[in-house]
């Protein structure tokens, strides 16, 4: 005898099973019972959330020969074939693949003949924002007045891909994606059903043992989809041999354990630049997928954030002793710092699915969380290993040969941090007849006074700035690399423009207007410039970590 999936075998055969719907649920037993059933229903919600599962229930419950209040009798020949799926009455059409006219046409054709068993012909579309425009249009007058003995329910993920002629002429029914205490649950009730009197005879011979924690992270892997939770459920089962536990679950997910997570974000909250790249090596070396491990991580920064914010940790699905910790973790690292990981790496995984290297991107990103910090982070504190932050072989030659050792001594106890310098006062550059050489002068100078003064986050917007030209009498025209867009707009907020041009003014006496762009820079700062003597067209964190370790481009 063929395996039956869990998903198949567990598909709820009355309105009382199915999870956590309610709104639906409701809905449809009202129209049932009060004799309001429409004649065309569109079903909308995420995958696995039991579209189909409900249009199949309403299709037995209006064909139903014996109803219970609403319910199918699931004892009837109607409802038996219906389940069996072979009732001529109840016909699935996935529109994924017969989305054409001429698939219409046919549909049109076969609507006129009356059921054969029961009252009503259930045509239950799936996916059927797939339908070309053409389709829907001929669609269109069947679906607004279908013959009396005909009900449409029609299914998608992407109800805003349908045309309002068609969502006008139909009830609008929307699925609400699971949690993953109703998730839990359900796995929870299905695998205690080897010692319910009621179980079938399989569930009773299997015997299955599991761990809470296990069906929590199973519940937290199936993003809101009880299919995606019973297919993983399933595989658990054959891994572990009818025993879930917390290990296999995660070595079948292939999900990067709790314990290493702790390191990565403590590795960060302490800057440890070697322990980061020495974990991302590891996991590279064991077959981890660096886009999974950056989703991971992104996941992982969110519940760090939200425990800071004062988030419940029940409502993350992890285990209590891993919230536990989570939750000293989150009070060493800063919202600030957490904010920026989730952008990093949100923007590290955009970037791995055009590079060679996805490792290194994710490094990169990683170590870009530091850039601009100022003091906090000296070149003898940095310990980088070879390639951590690196473009070609340019940059492994002055990291060869130009970082600090990175053995430290010995016995030698760890540096207190220092005290705050106290806030200078800024010495203010003579006044000079070209004002751009004015800035550029004092530039330097600006970013220090600005971490002085404790304007730490609109000096790491400027870092990668340079000062280019200026526009009319006080226009002052920051330039950024591309892909640093981001930066730019933030520089240009009001907020910080107008926290830069304070600072400028204090320096140089000159009221500028400041703006920012994006434009190709050399290593002079000029746009469209490139001298060709010293990195100028490296990548602005490969300049970064030249200066880090004070090293020089070699040919």
């Amino acid at each position: 005898m063929s395996y039956t999936a869990l998903y198949r075998v567990w598909r709820p055969a009355r309105w009382q099973d199915v999870v956590n719907q309610k709104p639906v649920v409701k809905i449809l037993q009202n129209a049932l019972t009060e004799g309001k059933v429409s004649h065309a229903y569109i079903f909308s919600g995420p995958r696995g959330t039991g579209k189909t599962t409900v249009a199949r229930l309403l299709a037995k419950s209006v064909n139903c020969q014996a109803p219970e209040g609403g319910e199918p009798c699931n004892r009837c020949p109607s409802c038996e074939t219906i389940a069996g799926g072979s009732s001529v009455d109840v016909m699935e059409i996935d529109a994924a693949s017969n989305r054409g006219i001429d698939d219409v046409r046919s549909l049109r054709e076969s609507v006129r003949y009356v059921p054969v068993m029961g009252k009503y012909k259930v045509y239950i579309i799936d996916e059927v924002h797939m339908l070309t425009p053409e389709a829907f249009n001929a669609l269109l007058k069947t679906i607004e007045e279908p013959p009396g003995h005909v009900i449409f329910i029609m299914a998608t993920t992407a109800p805003h891909k349908i045309p309002v002629t068609i969502t006008s002429r139909c009830q609008r029914l929307d699925f609400r994606r699971l949690s993953v205490a109703d998730i839990e649950g359900q796995l929870e009730k299905i695998v205690s059903s080897a010692g319910d009197p009621n179980a079938s005879a399989e569930a009773e011979e299997a015997g299955i043992a599991w761990e809470p924690n296990a069906l929590r992270l199973i519940a937290r892997a199936a993003q809101g989809s009880m299919r995606d939770a019973l297919s993983i459920l399933d595989l658990c089962l054959t891994y572990g041999e009818n025993c879930i536990t917390e290990k296999d679950v995660r070595d079948v997910l292939g999900e990067t354990g709790p314990e290493v997570m702790m390191r990565m974000f403590r590795a960060i909250s302490q800057r440890d630049f070697r322990e980061i790249l020495e974990i991302t090596r590891e996991l590279s070396d064991r077959g981890k997928d660096m886009g999974e491990l950056a989703d991971e991580m992104g996941v992982f920064a969110r519940d760090l954030l939200l425990l800071r914010s004062g988030g419940k940790p029940a409502d993350l699905g992890r285990p209590k002793d891993e919230t536990d910790q989570m939750l000293v973790l989150a009070r060493a690292l800063s919202s600030r710092m957490l904010v920026s990981s989730l952008d990093a790496l949100a923007r590290s995984a955009g970037d791995m699915r055009g590079s060679d290297d996805p490792r290194l991107v994710l490094e990169v990103s990683l170590l870009g969380l530091f850039l601009g910090e100022g003091p906090e982070i000296s070149s003898a504190e940095a310990t980088v290993p070879q390639k951590a932050i690196a473009e070609g072989a340019a940059l492994q030659k002055v990291i060869a040969e130009g970082a600090p050792s990175h053995k430290a001594p010995p016995e030698k106890a760890p540096p207190e941090k220092p005290a705050d310098p106290p806030v200078a006062v800024p010495v203010r550059v003579p006044s000079s007849d070209d004002p751009l050489k004015q800035v550029k002068a004092i530039w330097p100078e600006l970013l220090d006074h600005m971490q002085r003064r404790r304007e730490v986050l609109v000096r790491a917007y400027l870092v990668h700035a340079s000062p280019t030209r200026i526009e009319g009498d006080n226009r002052l025209v920051l330039a950024f690399p591309p892909g640093y867009t981001t930066l730019a707009e933030q520089v240009s907020s009001k907020q910080n423009k107008e926290v830069v041009e304070r600072f400028l003014k204090e320096l140089t006496g000159i009221s500028f207007d400041v703006a920012a762009e994006t434009a190709e820079l050399g290593s002079n700062g000029e746009v469209d410039g490139n001298d060709g003597g010293d990195g100028g067209d490296l990548h602005p964190l490969v300049k970064a970590a030249i200066s880090m370790v004070n090293g020089k481009v070699v040919d």
